[in-house]
């Protein structure tokens, strides 16, 4: 589904900004993010702490989209806006890890404890990176 498709279907709708929310999804986010850095992560429970994780950036992807106006319902198109919004989006790196998320928590595939702890660095990392360049200051 492309970005025109989002709009057409209703997956995009533009909002007024607001802040309160903004800085709810955030607090939300970093929850989440202490949840998982805090926790004692094995081979039976990683699938579980990835899927945490990916909330926790689709929570900082929403209150960025947000900051421009944007209220998305659908996490493929969440990622189609940001791309169009924010240059360095690196849409494909996000899109990999929904799916992968959607793996887990759909069809029941659990993730290797080793792959498991490399996705959960990444999406930390990509999550700090937006934040810092696209949340830190408006908040």
């Amino acid at each position: 589904m492309d970005l025109d498709e989002c709009l057409k279907k209703g997956f995009i709708r533009k909002i007024n900004i607001n802040t309160e929310l903004i800085k709810s999804l955030i607090e939300m986010s970093n929850i989440n993010e202490q949840t998982v850095k805090t926790a004692l992560i094995n081979e039976i429970n990683i699938s579980s702490y990835v899927s945490l994780v990916y909330e926790s950036l689709r929570e900082i992807l929403e209150a960025i989209s947000i900051s421009f106006g944007y209220k998305v319902t659908s996490h493929l198109c969440l990622g189609e806006l940001l791309k169009n919004l924010i240059e360095d989006f690196d849409f494909n790196e996000f899109d990999r890890i929904r799916y992968i998320r959607n793996s887990i928590n759909y069809y029941g595939v659990k993730v290797d404890f080793e792959q498991g702890i490399e996705i959960i660095k990444k999406i930390f990392n990509m999550k700090d990176n937006l934040f810092d360049k696209h949340l830190k200051d408006k908040v």
